[in-house]
């Protein structure tokens, strides 16, 4: 009996161990991990504990928590039963007051919209019933005098009618524009939250009463960094001064307030597994599958970015060549197109944007969508340092485009501190600055490094194309800078020329920049008139043309052009070339290209020759030049 009490007293005391407790647990996010797709999220939080075994919730979490990337970690001897991530959809999203405020004003806009449209329909109705009631005075006629009357009536009526239809048209049109304004904002704001949260929930054990300190790291989408430069040449032969920015931008439905970031160049989106050989099969060529075996393909690779009005990037854009292959855009933009068809025509698109198509060729191109209903304008850039004109240009775009005038006097752009890890396979830059990044999608931008970079400056001429030298800057030994690939914005001697890109997966030992025309070196091909004949021996016609390239410096310092010429190259047999002569040249006999290395002291002038002889039938005709 005595034994029976026992086991009865204790049963409460057992039943209290058993029970679980649920312990909410009040995070703050401490550091962020941003990825080139993707970023890890650092919370922490301290909590009460009792021995036995408790549920702790942490909750109002980001919609777009990766479950599968959910790490938790805890600064005591505790037993971790389990750990799983749950949506709720029983928290209701918080609306601010200024949300609340535009909610309000476009249910006032929609009424005034119905009101004045049915306003319109009752117009429109007497307006009917005047014009189908004009027959007046019946079989007997009527007087003048009271016909005058009628039309002046009639025609007052009417005219009252059509003024306040337009007045009310044009209020509702008025109306629709701002009703879509507010929308939109709405929109904006709405990128900030989401009405499903996630939350995780971890299942303890500790022995002992204690206050633990939680460490809860995971993983969301919608979220990265890219990045860009600035490349500025103030006078050849000395460094370039090169600045690499961090363009970050998140929409992951939590705001990192006040948060130390880390920028990382690795992708957990990435396939980690490599890809296996598959055996190669060898088989009979097929004509009817090579539809493209008749079309002429250039050499080279198109490139660029595809943003949106605010200069975002337009990630899932779907890139296609007319009659051809197509790509999609990445994470920040960027797409990448091989074996293009001559005079290929591009056409993008994506989700929510008009479609663009523009005229395709190698060498890299910016695309901006617009979007199909009118956005709202809005500019966020932050950075440390002067945040002026010197940032104009800074999300940079193609092989060059243009020059254009030189901006305004600009202030040194200054970097702020950053700390770089180089891991195994990725490089970690740790910013010492701490950021607030709404959830909103704009760009953030960070200048994290500032580099003086020795260049070899070659010009370049193909005066047959373009009677022009263009100016080259050759970087190399660049892989020991831990460039990234992205945008760069081109200055030179305070102008600004265009944008490229820093496409480092192909760069080879040398990484080359285009720097524009420079007017200081004059280029002049011309035929020799007193060496160019035509003869006919026989039945062939036999042609002999000779060139002169003049090639003068007319600047200060000493230089070096490469220049390019060619010797046609004969394709049919009936076609003969020969007595190619060009002194000096290097000569690339399959394709016929001429390669002159001049080097000239400031004045000096050069002139370079080239001639060939070109025998065929005298029936049938050969365009040279």
């Amino acid at each position: 009996m005595k034994q029976l009490l026992l086991i009865i007293s204790l049963l409460p005391q057992g039943l209290l161990q058993a029970q679980v407790r649920k312990v909410p647990a009040e995070t703050a996010i401490q550091a962020v991990t941003v990825f080139s797709s993707g970023a890890q999220i650092q919370r922490t939080a301290t909590v009460a504990v009792q021995p036995g075994r408790s549920e702790i919730q942490f909750t109002n979490l980001s919609n777009q928590l990766d479950a599968q990337s959910v790490q938790l970690k805890a600064d005591a001897a505790i037993t971790l039963l389990s750990v799983q991530a749950v949506k709720d959809f029983f928290g209701e999203r918080k609306v601010e007051q200024e949300e609340k405020a535009l909610l309000e004003k476009q249910a006032g806009l929609k009424d005034k919209i119905d009101a004045d449209n049915k306003l319109l329909e009752v117009y429109k109705q007497e307006e009917a019933m005047l014009i189908k009631n004009q027959a007046i005075g019946g079989s007997t006629g009527v007087k003048a005098a009271e016909l005058q009357a009628a039309l002046d009536l009639h025609r007052q009526r009417l005219t009252e009618l059509y003024q306040k239809q337009l007045e009310t048209t044009k209020r509702v049109q008025l109306a629709q524009q701002e009703w879509e304004r507010t929308r939109m904002q709405i929109g904006e704001m709405g990128k900030k939250r989401d009405s499903v949260h996630n939350s995780v929930v971890a299942l303890i054990e500790s022995k002992e009463t204690r206050s633990i300190r939680f460490t809860l790291t995971y993983t969301v989408k919608d979220a990265g960094w890219y990045a860009t430069y600035d490349v500025r040449v103030g006078e050849v032969g000395k460094p370039i001064d090169l600045t690499m920015t961090a363009n970050v931008f998140q929409r992951s439905g939590e705001t990192w307030k006040d948060v130390a970031l880390l920028l990382s160049t690795g992708n957990p989106t990435d396939n980690a597994t490599p890809s296996q050989l598959q055996p190669w099969q060898l088989n009979f060529y097929d004509p009817s599958t090579a539809w493209m075996r008749n079309q002429r393909v250039q050499p080279g690779v198109a490139m660029g970015r595809v943003t949106n009005n605010k200069n975002e990037p337009v990630a899932g854009a779907t890139v296609q060549v007319r009659s051809g292959s197509s790509t999609v855009t990445d994470a920040n933009g960027f797409f990448k197109l091989q074996n293009l068809p001559v005079q290929a025509v591009a056409v993008v698109s994506a989700v929510g944007f008009e479609s663009k198509s523009f005229s395709l060729k190698p060498g890299y191109f910016n695309v901006q969508l617009n979007e199909q209903q009118n956005a709202l304008d809005e500019v966020v850039v932050v950075g440390y340092g002067t945040q002026n004109a010197a940032l104009e240009g800074r999300v940079a775009g193609a092989q060059l485009k243009r020059a254009v005038a030189a901006p305004a006097k600009q202030e040194e752009l200054q970097t702020v501190a950053v700390t770089t890890d180089y891991k195994p396979t990725t490089t970690v830059y740790a910013i010492e600055d701490k950021y607030t990044l709404e959830t909103d999608g704009k760009t953030t931008i960070i200048p994290i490094r500032k580099l003086a970079v020795p260049a070899l400056f070659e010009y370049y001429a193909a005066p047959k194309l373009d009677p022009a030298a263009f100016l080259t800057a050759k970087i190399t030994s660049w892989q020991e800078l831990d460039l990234q690939p992205g945008e760069a914005s081109l200055f030179f001697e305070g102008t600004y020329l265009g944008k490229t890109y820093l496409d480092l997966a192909n760069a080879g030992d040398t990484l080359g920049l285009a720097l524009g025309k420079d007017n200081g070196i004059r280029v002049q091909r011309k035929l020799v008139k007193e060496f160019t004949a035509k003869r006919l021996i026989g039945a062939n016609r036999t042609e002999t043309k000779a060139f002169e390239i003049t090639v003068r410096n007319n600047k200060r310092i000493p230089i070096t052009v490469i220049v390019e010429d060619q010797f046609p190259v004969s394709v049919n047999k009936e076609i003969e070339v020969d007595e190619q002569k060009a002194p000096d040249a290097q000569w690339d006999r399959e394709t016929g290209l001429l390669t002159w290395n001049v080097s000239l002291a400031p004045g000096e002038e050069k002139k370079l020759t080239s001639s060939y002889r070109v025998r065929y039938p005298k029936d049938r005709k050969v365009v040279l030049e």
